[in-house]
């Protein structure tokens, strides 16, 4: 399991790359897997991290500040422990993230 950070938000904006670094000066774990990407599909909504594991659907949040790390890490958590890791369906989403959920993804099985 692992949470993904966009390394490119805001793309538009002359301080692209700016949320993954603001992000990862509060963002401590040892717990959770961090991982850098350069993209999670999130554009133009600038804040872009996901939750992502192996036969569990990726749930992506957008809008984030780093003031959501806690929140962050207590999804991450919540869907690890999940046996299916569809949002609310095995694991609560954090009330601070309920209105940033932008996109579930499911893996594909073909």
């Amino acid at each position: 399991m692992a949470l993904l950070v966009c390394r490119t938000c805001p793309r538009d904006r002359p301080d692209s790359g700016s949320f993954g670094v603001a992000l990862d000066v509060v963002l401590r774990s040892d717990v959770v897997r961090i991982r850098h990407v350069p993209c999670l599909g999130g554009c133009p909504n600038a804040g872009n991290a996901a939750v992502d594991g192996p036969g569990k659907p990726r749930v992506r949040f957008s809008f984030l500040t780093d003031d959501d790390a806690g929140a962050l890490l207590a999804a991450a958590a919540a869907y690890d422990a999940s046996p299916s890791g569809a949002p609310d369906d095995g694991w609560e989403v954090p009330l601070a993230l309920r209105g940033r959920l932008t996109a579930v993804t499911p893996k594909r099985t073909v």
